[in-house]
């Protein structure tokens, strides 16, 4: 599967016995980190090898998160985690049934490069950051989680901002609006639901960015929301969430945008916008490299860090 088909897959249900541990350490303690905890729950047979590769990853994964919006988007919750065969994070979920969760299938066989290479636990953290919206704004919700899954990844250190920008520079022509488009709102294919609303995101992380002088972004807008209670665990309307967002930054930057590509395919000329900030694409799809005598080469190093 391509890398953002993962993302939303079922997860399989845990089998008997599964324990409530903390950070996969014996204590049992949940992991505490950036002002709130997560309680693990492992089902399956993972080595002690495996495990404590995967304290790393959860840890690396979790202040990753909690360092893009201050700290962790909920006071508790709980990360499911059942063994998979093979290696790698096969997929993830966020759900609230009955309490707010996280969850993913890890294979038996994960090492140190796979999880080091995992996008997923960011991309479902992002998730519980922000309040359950309308199933018409689902490419809102992706959307925020795959935009901010790989700034927040790279501004920790887990990646570069080479990969950054590549991973960005690749992805967003998916999100691009095709024959017959009619918004993000009425449009539910893959590639409008996740890259399209990265797209989304993308250019209100630039519109606040050009508003402000350079002084906020996206991240000051969602932290807005999440300080004013917003998380999974919460039910908002759309009007609510955006309205909340641009009070943060005192703007009607993400209201004005959301108005402009909700029910019309607005064109985005993302050429433009990589000249703009400096991201030069290779013809083999290569590495990216970065022109910094660009127009906009400081936006460019503020949103990656």
């Amino acid at each position: 599967m391509k890398r953002r088909e993962l993302c939303r897959l079922s997860l399989l249900p845990l089998v008997g016995g599964a324990s409530l541990l903390a950070s996969a350490d014996p204590s049992g303690s949940p992991l505490r980190i950036g002002g709130g905890e997560i309680a693990l729950q492992l089902s399956g047979d993972f080595t002690v090898a495996t495990r404590k590769e995967m304290h790393l990853w959860i840890t690396r994964s979790a202040d990753a998160i909690a360092r893009y919006f201050g700290r962790l988007p909920a006071p508790r919750f709980e990360l499911r985690l059942t063994a998979a065969p093979g290696r790698g994070v096969r997929g993830g979920v966020t759900d609230r049934d009955p309490a707010l969760f996280v969850g993913a299938r890890v294979g038996r066989e994960t090492g140190a490069t796979e999880f080091l290479d995992d996008w997923v636990l960011v991309h479902e953290m992002v998730h519980v950051a922000v309040p359950r919206l309308p199933r018409a704004q689902d490419w809102l919700h992706e959307g925020l989680a795959t935009y901010v899954e790989t700034v927040a990844r790279a501004r920790a250190g887990i990646t570069s901002a080479e990969q950054l920008w590549r991973e960005l520079s690749r992805g967003m022509p998916q999100g691009l609006p095709q024959a017959g488009d009619r918004g993000l709102d009425r449009t539910h294919t893959w590639g409008r639901t996740y890259w399209g609303g990265a797209i989304f995101c993308l250019l209100a992380d630039l519109k606040i960015r050009h508003a402000s002088q350079g002084r906020l972004g996206l991240q000051q807008a969602l932290q807005g929301v999440l300080s004013a209670g917003g998380n999974y665990g919460e039910d908002w309307s759309t009007a609510k969430f955006l309205g909340v967002a641009d009070a943060a930054v005192k703007q009607t930057s993400l209201s004005d945008l959301y108005t402009e590509m909700k029910d019309q395919p607005m064109p985005v000329d993302l050429d433009a916008i990589w000249r703009e900030l400096g991201v030069v694409q290779r013809p083999d799809g290569g590495a990216v490299q970065f022109d910094d005598a660009a127009p906009g080469a400081g936006l460019r190093r503020a949103i990656g860090g």
